[in-house]
């Protein structure tokens, strides 16, 4: 995974500064995750850690409101990046960025009122480990917030989302070896919220946002400017539409850590 990701930074950096569905989605979450974030009304002294900080983008973007963040990643790359950034914005001083694994982090227990995970979950491969590692150093009452992509997306490639149902299907049946490439492991609402339980953690919030980019084989069927009109007029419906509602590209949850 840490080859995959160090080999990928630099699209990581540049995604968000992208004018397409893709861009236009992680955006989008980063800004649902800032105002969840800001609903708590949380002191500037309150300790952050963001786990997966990918380029440093949200770790930044708090850092620029006054709070101090441990930023950290599995991959160095990833790392070396978010210290090149809050450097460029001028808030080095309130970003401490390392290398940590979410299965083993070095923290003390109970050290943080917030930790947060986007885009972390599809590629921890002990869930159940991870986040009992984020419940233990979270105060009690502390809170995460983390994203996950949806399963059940088929409408981004219906093909290719066949293809890979066929080839997880056929991997648990042992009748095909699985691959030696990292690859995501997508889970539903209930099934995190079964983990988020196991982990002494509640969730309390969800949000669904995303809806693209749509393709076949990896062919995109709209241009950037028609797939994000798109994507925003789904958003929209999906307030009302039970079905898009289960249909979104991502989920957002909130979730508390209950004390014992």
């Amino acid at each position: 995974m840490d080859k995959r990701f160090n080999a990928e930074s630099t699209f990581w950096r540049d995604v968000y500064q992208r004018k397409d569905v893709l861009g236009t989605i992680l955006n989008q979450r980063k800004i649902v995750a800032i105002k969840l974030i800001e609903a708590l009304s949380l002191p500037k002294s309150s300790s952050i850690l963001e786990i997966g900080c990918g380029a440093g983008y949200l770790a930044v973007a708090l850092a620029g409101r006054g709070f101090k963040v441990k930023a950290v990643d599995h991959a160095s790359s990833m790392v070396e990046l978010t210290k090149a950034l809050a450097k460029q914005k001028g808030v080095e001083n309130r970003i401490q960025a390392t290398v940590e694994d979410v299965h083993d982090l070095t923290f003390l227990d109970n050290s943080f009122d917030l930790v947060i995970a986007l885009g972390v979950v599809a590629w921890v491969y002990d869930l159940n480990k991870g986040l009992r590692e984020v419940a233990r150093v979270l105060k009690p009452n502390g809170h995460l917030v983390l994203s996950i992509d949806n399963p059940h997306r088929w409408w981004v490639d219906p093909p290719m989302f066949i293809r890979g149902i066929v080839n997880q299907t056929l991997q648990r049946l042992n009748l095909k070896n699985q691959s030696s490439i990292a690859h995501a492991r997508y889970y539903s609402i209930k099934t995190i919220e079964h983990y988020l339980h196991n982990a002494n953690l509640n969730p309390t919030e969800k949000y669904i946002l995303g809806f693209g980019p749509f393709s076949i084989f990896n062919h995109k069927l709209f241009s950037d400017k028609i797939g994000i009109e798109v994507n925003k007029k789904l958003q929209k419906y999906s307030s009302t539409c039970s079905l898009l509602r289960r249909a979104g590209a991502q989920y957002i949850l909130l979730a508390e850590k209950i004390p014992y």
